[in-house]
């Protein structure tokens, strides 16, 4: 991932009275799509304040982004004010080359980089919705191939486009609009969209509600010559402002998915497109990249290529289930570790696989489909079963674990066979019922995330990210955590999360003159893990960025993204969050008062409350505190309303293990709204337990 930046000029100033300063919150970017090889601006829109942008962060490459300049105020503004910008103006220039598909990025702006945002690079021409084409008479005409941008913007409302069509041609109609919206940091109502396609009289043809979960996707061969209606709509008739779309038309190559979904790494492999590609290229045979992982990968066509079709890299040996194997008898023979591309080929099919455990192995059995947050879609909803080898006993079943896709873990408890089972949860198949299944032993391996996923501080203050190691349960070790990429004045603490704690603390500090700049980060965590001979390896994993998501009712939900950022902005609420010590040596049975001084800058005498913990709404999320190491609340004074001090009470218990120089830190909230409200940190404070 690279971020590409460039210095940025503020649009659309209003005021605002002084109050707590909230980190721009982006809603939607109009139009969603732009065409690589182009350059074209669109509006980023949102909530709070976007005044003072001077840089643009954007995931992946071949993307340039610049803030197109506002006209100057008609009126001279007053000095006085604070200003305020709902909205801003960005030009992208995007290269010929450029990957295909959904970017994110944020806004970097004098009160902090913002919530995430969304938008899609497409390599047809865009164009934008006109209005007053809600009505089929007053249809927008389009061309094919196109990708029009609108929006659902109210209840009731209904978007049509024509286009000719030839006999014979398939057409294939995708749209993204909720896929959009699921990173979005303050959109608590989703749009469900739906198409149509209808001939000139306005009858229905062929319609596709959910496909890639909520987004429909359409491919329809044209019955004759003549001019068609495509129809895009919520399926329940809501509609919000924010609700924008781009709705892709082509007549070329298309491919929902292919078969074999799972590939070797940098191996010519041969597949089956499903979609309008198979038409004219029954089997095509490409290179995958050499990065294991979950992908997508444009097919080759004649002369040009496919859409992005989703692809699973791996190196573990292959093989495909060999029908038929819906019975204990014919099932497919798998070895572990390996992997088994496979089909629900039609309604009620069952796949069988067979493989041979020795006693005390343990075995990690995950399916590759349908998952949440990625660009796997295939239709299919399987659930697996675990059976003797005979069928006659189930040791173990599961179904959803990582969005719709099953995973089960085992430790055999004889030498022999076993068998597994799978099957669409509803019943249904097709060729589009694609899966992977990967069965290896559970090798003592991590992963870590993030939370939360971004940091606004003014010079001299400070912010905390809290950071969880999820182990396998073969993997008992420390995990030492860095982060690369700050910007020039932000310096955090040395973190390494024992064997025996799961979260960590990081203290992020903005040196007193540290400028104003933002930037894409990597929190990495690395540890000391056994290879294939036996010997420690050092081994390092990326942290998965949380973005908080909240709810209705005012629940802070959370979604993995794929950029962490950290900003330096002007003078925060609180200059500084002071503690009267920071360092801790506690005695089992212990407890200590640490005193707490907010400074506050001139202009903020709001509430601040005090806390050790990433909380919301009694809900704690991340607790980086040693075990056996607990935070008195009772003791403690947090809630300062417009005071300046406090105090937390922290107590070791009686059988509290021993640790050395653990950090934690005192955070002080500023609320923004019920739902939003913003961390400033405390120096580290260094826990020591001895007996």
């Amino acid at each position: 991932m690279r971020a590409l930046a460039v210095s940025v000029l503020l649009l659309g100033f209003v005021h605002l009275l002084p109050a707590q300063t909230s980190f721009p919150m982006v809603t939607h970017t109009v139009p969603v799509a732009v065409q690589r090889g182009t350059t074209a601006e669109v509006v980023v829109e949102g909530k709070m304040n976007f005044a003072g942008a001077y840089k643009v962060l954007i995931s992946g490459d071949g993307v340039q982004a610049e803030v197109v300049p506002p006209p100057a105020p008609k009126t001279k503004p007053d000095p006085k004010a604070k200003p305020t910008a709902s909205s801003v103006k960005v030009k992208l220039t995007v290269s010929p080359t450029a990957p295909l598909g959904v970017r994110e990025f944020r806004i970097g702006t004098a009160q902090g980089v913002s919530s995430l945002g969304q938008l899609i690079i497409t390599a047809d021409p865009v164009v934008v919705e006109a209005q007053g084409i809600n009505t089929l008479a007053k249809a927008q005409t389009i061309p094919v191939p196109s990708v029009v941008c609108g929006r659902i913007e109210a209840a009731e409302n209904q978007d049509f486009y024509k286009f000719t069509a030839k006999a014979g041609e398939v057409l294939t109609f995708e749209v993204y609009c909720a896929r959009i919206q699921d990173k979005i940091h303050d959109l608590q109502k989703h749009a469900d969209p739906l198409v149509r396609v209808c001939d000139h009289t306005g009858r229905e043809l062929a319609a596709s509600d959910d496909s890639y979960f909520a987004d429909p996707l359409l491919s329809y061969k044209i019955p004759a010559d003549g001019e068609y209606t495509v129809e895009i709509r919520d399926a329940v008739y809501d509609g919000d402002p924010r609700w924008v779309y781009a709705l892709a038309i082509t007549n070329q190559p298309y491919a929902t998915h292919v078969y074999p979904l799972a590939v070797n790494p940098g191996q010519p492999a041969t597949v089956v497109p499903v979609g309008s590609a198979r038409l004219t290229a029954p089997r095509i045979t490409f290179t995958p990249p050499t990065q294991p992982g979950i992908h997508a990968v444009p097919l080759p066509v004649g002369n040009g290529e496919t859409n992005p079709v989703p692809l699973v890299v791996t190196p573990l040996p292959l093989v495909q289930e060999v029908e038929p194997n819906d019975a204990i008898d014919t099932a497919t023979r798998i070895t572990i570790p390996g992997g088994a591309n496979g089909q629900i080929q039609e309604a009620r099919d069952l796949d069988y696989y067979r493989f041979t455990a020795k006693k005390g192995q343990t075995i990690k059995f995950e399916v590759f489909a349908r998952r949440f947050g990625t660009v796997l879609r295939s239709r299919t909803d399987i659930t697996m079963d675990l059976m003797t080898a005979d069928g006659k006993r189930t040791i173990a079943s599961n179904d959803d674990v990582n969005g719709k896709d099953p995973q089960l873990v085992y430790t055999a408890t004889a030498d022999g066979d076993y068998i597994l089972r799978l099957r669409d949860l509803n019943n249904q198949g097709g060729e589009g019922f694609a899966y992977f299944l990967e069965a290896d032993f559970d090798r003592p391996d991590f992963a870590i995330k993030c939370d939360p996923s971004k940091a606004m501080i003014g010079p001299g203050s400070r912010t905390a990210w809290y950071v969880q190691v999820l182990r396998r349960p073969t993997f008992k070790g420390p995990v030492r955590v860095t982060v690369e990429g700050l910007p020039p004045g932000i310096t955090v603490n040395p973190l390494t999360i024992p064997e025996n704690m799961t979260v960590g603390c990081l203290v992020l500090t903005a040196a007193k003159d540290a400028k104003m700049d933002c930037s894409i980060v990597r929190v990495l965590g690395t540890a000391e893990i056994p290879g294939a001979d036996g010997k420690p390896q050092a081994t390092t994993r990326e942290a998965t960025p949380v973005e908080e998501i909240y709810m209705p009712g005012g629940g802070r939900g959370r979604f993995d993204v794929g950029m962490q950022a950290a900003s330096i902005t002007d003078p925060s609420d609180l200059l500084e969050v002071a503690v009267g010590q920071n360092t801790v040596s506690l005695k089992p049975g212990q407890e200590v008062k640490i005193p707490v001084t907010v400074k506050r800058r001139a202009d903020y005498d709001k509430g601040v409350t005090l806390d050790i913990f990433l909380q919301h709404l009694r809900q704690r999320h991340a607790d980086p505190m040693p075990p056996g190491v607990t935070f008195v609340e009772g003791k403690s004074k947090t809630l300062l309303g417009t005071k300046s001090e406090g105090y937390v009470v922290l107590k070791a218990a009686a059988d509290a293990p021993e640790c050395t120089n653990v950090p934690i830190c005192v955070q002080g909230f500023v609320s923004i709204n019920f739902v939003v409200k913003v961390g400033y940190a405390s120096e580290p404070i260094w826990i020591t337990v001895k007996k």
